[in-house]
């Protein structure tokens, strides 16, 4: 005879899936949905109390509009090529938030609403400023967004606007103390210039009256070539006389922007064309970007950003080179972004140092360009001498002449720069307007009510799920049929319903005997008809169980008089010789059995047919236990019991041995000699580590386990934990309807948890 093999058996049940898994949590939680339900009570009780009982912020907003209106001013940020004027941005913010502003924002701001200031010492009060304002810019565009939080509006309110207010006052003063200095250093430079041209007029004039023939000459012809050098050295020295002035209101600027802190790398990239290009910054020891790079990368910023508005009309938005390009274009402002964010974080780590560079840098040019300017002027003395001396009275004239023009020049020159200076008063070069003045807010920004509705929401169910998930993992029992299936790799044949005991014992306390066409019942002849589909031999069929107590004995009956009702000759042998259960159910209590007929000798067929229970119902014999032996596991081993086992095969269509839990050993030693066992679990009792622990037992000990027997499984409602009902949707008649006609019925019924056993190897 080939024993049969586990191998197919497990192949045809699949291993566990994620999908799986997730659905026998939420079945889980559906049956549990009552702890979700308090957990979201419970959280949604303390986020009301929270709400009612939490600190009112409230928060008040302003904006400010920086823009650069001109290039006139020394202090105006002028933007070299390849940078943009967002980047200043970063220096406004920071000037923005600086202590200066912080303390002039704290004198503007009366008293009544320093109430979020009065816990800390005054010398903290501009840091606690500070922290609490938030400051942002503007997406491409040069706006300054204020927003300050506070547990009173009108306090909130009251700081940003005096916040705002000293900004604007810092901003004006910066500039206006840098103008007037300039203005002093122009008004003189204006008034020198007046009294010269006066004293030149008077000897012009008296030179005119000597000479009254000679007149003015224009052109070249009528002048010496020692008048022409005259003339050219008096244009060298009105250009030198400029550029001392430059360098002199740079030398003003940069020395204003050091005693008001502001950031010098930024300033020194303002100042770059001014002074000579990116060989300045690399003086000043701030990294420069390679300018023919830099050209390159933003003509092909251009040219993406026109390809971009192409491809968006012709493509649309989700088109892969739309985004493809669209990408590009990111990278390469992130990279100018970047580029900027270096060149100044470089500066403000050692501003002092820079400083010092900066001051030495532009006073060293003003120093060159004031020494220029004196060597012209002593280069144009000197040739204005000798001229007189070579011409007399003409070349006297002529200078006069010519010093008198160059006074008008540098005299416009003055009122040009007045202008200027002036005007960067009056309109500024720098603008911050006020695009948004702060309000008392209406509402607190926090607590909000959706905000504490959500969060009470989410840790609510979180907290119920993680409950759940916590509960079924020490819950060590079966979720489902599936996870039994998948966790053991056993089919499960068939569920029986808790059966309600009868009032009698014996034959008459059978279920499948005194009520063949309940619908309880019909779960055996299932059983009976998955194991007939069976392509390999279940004509000895052990049942056991993971732990007494399981029905497997009540089960073990009930399917024998199935088989007997499909009209096979069947055999129950009561094989638990430790602690026997059909023996006593059965009334056969006392009398000889299997016992006996293993310590007798002789021949087994005439030993077994002497203390045989024949037809106790048509077709059904039994073996009962017997009296107890002291060796029970010895017997079983025996060559009798196989003997045994051989004669009844002759004899019976269908052998059922009911045997001890499967954790005895005797359960082992029957399983080697017959064809398979059935395994009887509770689902509401068993444990998922006993069970799967007997599964895997029998298969490692290469015993064919037909499969799983769910018993005793309760329904409520139509349902049950498990999500299984038992409405078959058949009604069964008592009068018309014979047991002998169960085997054709029973056959053409469809189980959901039935399943075809594999062939064995």
């Amino acid at each position: 005879m080939t024993e049969p093999t586990s191998s197919s058996l497990t192949d045809s049940i699949p291993e566990p899936h994620f999908v799986q898994a997730v659905l026998r949590f939420l079945r889980a939680v559906y049956y549990r949905k009552a702890v979700v339900i308090v957990a979201l009570m419970v959280s949604g009780v303390f986020g009301g109390l929270y709400y009612v009982t939490a600190t009112k912020v409230y928060e008040s907003k302003a904006s400010l509009l920086v823009m650069n209106t001109g290039d006139t001013d020394p202090l105006s940020p002028k933007m070299s090529a390849g940078q943009s004027s967002q980047n200043l941005m970063v220096t406004y913010k920071s000037m923005l938030q600086s202590e200066a502003v912080m303390e002039a924002a704290l004198k503007i701001l009366p008293p009544e609403y320093r109430t979020d200031l009065e816990a800390l010492p005054e010398d903290e009060w501009p840091a606690a400023l500070q922290r609490k304002l938030e400051v942002a810019i503007e997406r491409k565009a040069t706006i300054l967004l204020l927003a300050y939080q506070s547990t009173d509006p009108e306090t909130a309110a009251a700081v940003v606007d005096a916040i705002q207010t000293a900004y604007l006052e810092f901003m004006d003063s910066l500039h206006q103390n840098t103008a007037a200095e300039l203005l002093d250093i122009l008004n003189n430079e204006k008034t020198k210039t007046l009294d010269q041209m006066q004293l030149k007029k008077v000897e012009l004039l008296a030179a005119q009256r000597n000479t009254p023939e000679l007149g003015i000459r224009d052109g070249e012809h009528g002048t010496s070539a020692v008048v022409k050098r005259v003339m050219s050295l008096n244009e060298a020295w009105i250009v030198a006389m400029e550029k001392r002035l430059d360098a002199q209101s740079r030398l003003v600027a940069v020395e204003a922007a050091v005693q008001s802190g502001e950031d010098l790398a930024q300033f020194a990239m303002t100042m770059t064309a001014q002074m000579g290009g990116n060989t300045f910054l690399q003086q000043l020891g701030i990294p420069v970007s390679d300018p023919t790079s830099d050209a390159i990368l933003r003509r092909n910023l251009i040219e993406d950003q026109a390809k971009l508005q192409a491809d968006l009309q012709l493509y649309g938005p989700a088109h892969r080179k739309v985004k493809e390009t669209q990408q590009r274009i990111l990278a390469t402002e992130a990279f100018f972004e970047n580029q900027y964010q270096v060149m100044a974080g470089s500066g403000r780590t050692g501003n002092e140092q820079l400083a010092a560079r900066m001051l030495s840098r532009v006073r060293r040019e003003y120093d060159h360009a004031a020494s220029r300017e004196n060597l012209a002027r002593t280069s144009y003395d000197e040739a204005k001498f000798a001229a007189s001396e070579l011409d007399g009275a003409k070349a006297q004239l002529e200078m006069l002449m010519v010093d008198w023009k160059r006074l008008e020049r540098t005299y416009d020159i003055v009122l040009e720069r007045l202008a200027n200076i002036k005007l960067s008063q009056k309109s500024g070069m720098l603008r911050t307007a006020v695009l948004k003045r702060p309000e008392v807010p209406s509402g607190p920004v926090w607590p909000k009510m959706t905000v504490v509705l959500m969060l009470s929401v989410m840790i609510g169910t979180g907290a119920g799920l993680a409950v759940v998930y916590l509960q079924d993992l020490l819950d060590d029992r079966f979720r489902s049929p599936e996870e039994l299936q998948a966790l053991t790799k056993l089919p499960v044949l068939a569920m029986v319903r808790r059966l309600e005991p009868l009032a009698e014992t014996g034959v008459n306390g059978i279920h499948a005997h005194v009520c063949p066409n309940a619908t309880e019942t019909e779960a055996f002849r299932t059983l009976r008809t998955a194991l007939a589909l069976s392509e390999q031999s279940v004509q000895r069929i052990v049942v056991s169980s993971s732990e007494p107590g399981d029905g497997k004995t009540t089960m073990t009956m009930n399917l024998a008089v199935a088989y007997a009702q499909s009209g096979k000759r069947t055999l129950l042998i009561d094989a638990d010789l430790r602690r026997p259960g059909l023996t006593p159910q059965l009334n056969l209590k006392g009398e000889r059995g299997l016992s006996t007929i293993l310590r007798r000798e002789g021949p087994v067929g005439e030993t077994a047919e002497e203390y045989l229970s024949a037809a106790i119902i048509e077709n059904l014999d039994v073996l009962p236990s017997g009296p107890r032996p002291g060796n029970p596991t010895e017997m079983l081993a025996s060559e009798r019991f196989s003997e045994l086992l051989a004669w009844a095969e002759t004899r019976y269509d269908q052998i059922l041995i009911d045997s001890p839990p499967a954790f005895v050993s005797d359960t082992a030693i029957i399983g080697r000699l017959v064809d398979g066992v059935l395994l009887t679990v509770q689902l509401e009792k068993n444990r998922r580590k006993i069970v799967i622990h007997a599964a895997d037992s029998f298969l490692s000990l290469g015993i064919n386990v037909l499969g799983v027997v769910l018993n005793r499984v309760t329904a409520e409602g139509g349902k049950d934990y498990y999500g299984y009902g038992y409405g078959y949707g058949y009604s069964y008649g008592h009068d018309d309807e014979q047991p002998d006609n169960d085997k054709q019925q029973s056959e053409t019924l469809v189980q959901p948890t039935r399943r075809t056993l594999p062939k064995a190897a």
